[in-house]
């Protein structure tokens, strides 16, 4: 929440924004009276002050954020969720986002988050609304409220960092993607960003010139470890060109120096040449006696070239329907899958067979059978893999859909009850979990069960697959 000299100054990027002292005296004194309410913890009294401030002064964003937090206190031990209505208030003013977005701001504030401050819809509402009311502080305080009440929803965090992006705060940008690169490794766009946003904000803060002063300074290798260890992460592809340069030359002299070889293939995979990355890769995993991380490393890298292969050959096929040796190169596309999917499986197998109790190996192993339609391979390794903590919940969903597919739906439905029944919290993983239930549900004729999953998907994130129009179908919405 902001601070008293935020709510007073708003300052540079408040154009938008007005502050306490801007207020005419008829609201600055709802709002003194709103703030002795907070203090009495008088939250629902507050609410109501300062929403007849906000309807006569919305862009008053300090307003805003202790009606939020006044809101969130009201509701924080309040149990149950309401079904629908709020969903259906939400699609009503959609329409009006248009034509009147104050209006929208004021109803969406009064009629939902009042009562669910992280509501997803009324969060993604406030947010259209605000951007067309050209309200843009506004707009990225709602997505940093719906961030804060859904911290497994990548989505969120996506639309927050480009907000910052766009504005030019970059260290802000490089604190959201950081945080989405931690929860997920494999988000490419996340990651790009991320690693752009922390150069800018390194560059802003000590006034580096991309083309002069860091290409200087790499040019002393004691600074130029130290600054890759600083700063591996934010190097602009200036600079991870002019690494490749210092490391190429200590190389050229010592092609068996381990550590150079690991920092060549690290540098190429930041700047996402796969091909020469793995190369490095490959003789450093020789040079270090088969070190069980870069051989994963390895693994990763000529998978996801060979991902890119396919796709590529499946790209040129859908542009181009009509070539005459089309049908060779579905052929040529089919081919390539199986081979792809029976080395990756290959690969996984020889990791497993090298470290037979390392669980995630197994799991990793699961995952490829499992991606290639081998099922019942798959449900061994998967239940050895259930032993492992961190692996369980992931576990479980793979299992349930191994079982679905054997036609096993019992089991299936064991698998994601107890795997849902371990999972208080209603993120991304639960949400899967209670889909695929629903689809077993609805497969084995039990449909109010499918329903009743549905709906607990439906009530925490409106816009999940087509949740919302399972559920609104059966009510006949």
């Amino acid at each position: 929440m902001s601070t008293a000299a935020e709510a007073e100054n708003p300052g540079e990027d408040g154009s938008d924004v007005v502050g306490v002292n801007q207020l005419p005296d008829n609201l600055k004194k709802l709002y003194l009276k709103a703030e002795s309410a907070l203090e009495l913890r008088n939250w629902g009294y507050a609410m109501s002050l300062l929403q007849a401030v906000l309807k006569q002064e919305p862009k008053f964003l300090h307003g805003r954020k202790q009606l939020r937090l006044a809101s969130v206190k009201e509701n924080e031990n309040k149990k149950g969720v309401k079904l629908g209505g709020e969903a259906l208030k939400v699609m009503k003013m959609q329409g009006q986002v248009k034509k009147d977005p104050l209006g929208v701001i004021a109803a969406v504030e009064k009629d939902v988050l009042a009562t669910d401050p992280y509501n997803a819809q009324a969060g993604q509402l406030l947010y259209e609304a605000a951007v067309a009311a050209e309200m843009p502080m506004t707009a990225g305080f709602a997505l940093e409220t719906l961030t804060q009440g859904h911290p497994d929803n990548p989505k969120f965090y996506h639309q927050l960092g480009d907000f910052y992006l766009d504005r030019k705060k970059f260290a802000e940008a490089s604190e959201i993607f950081g945080k989405l690169t931690e929860k997920d490794r494999s988000d490419i766009v996340a990651t790009k960003k991320y690693k752009e946003a922390t150069a800018q904000a390194s560059i802003t803060s000590q006034k580096w010139d991309a083309d002069g002063d860091w290409r200087d300074l790499l040019k002393d290798k004691d600074t130029a470890a130290n600054l890759e260890a600083d700063n591996k992460a934010g190097m602009t592809p200036e600079m991870l060109r002019a690494q490749l340069e210092v490391l190429g030359a200590e190389y050229a002299e010592d092609n068996n120096n381990l550590d150079v070889c690991k920092r060549l293939a690290d540098t190429y995979e930041q700047l996402e040449e796969w091909e020469s990355a793995l190369g490095y890769y490959e003789w450093a995993f020789h040079l270090s006696a088969n070190d069980p991380s870069l051989e994963k490393k390895v693994a990763t890298l000529r998978e996801r070239i060979s991902k890119k292969q396919t796709h590529d050959l499946e790209a040129f096929i859908a542009e181009n329907p009509e070539h005459p040796e089309i049908e060779t190169y579905k052929t040529q596309l089919a081919e390539a899958k199986k081979a792809q999917a029976e080395t990756l499986i290959d690969e996984a197998q020889k990791r497993v067979d090298r470290n037979p109790t390392d669980n995630e190996l197994r799991f990793e192993l699961a995952d490829k059978l499992f991606t290639a339609g081998h099922y019942k391979d798959a449900v061994k390794h998967l239940q050895a893999a259930k032993r492992s903590p961190s692996l369980r919940i992931k576990v479980m969903n793979m299992l349930g859909q191994c079982y679905d597919n054997m036609g096993i739906s019992d089991l299936a439905i064991q698998q994601f009850e107890e795997a849902i029944a371990e999972l208080s919290v209603m993120d991304d993983t639960k949400k899967d979990l209670l889909y695929n239930q629903g689809l077993i549900f609805e497969k084995t004729g039990q449909e109010d069960k499918a329903l009743e999953s549905y709906k607990q998907i439906y009530a925490a994130d409106y816009d999940y697959r087509d949740v919302a129009e399972r559920v609104e179908k059966s009510y006949g919405v």
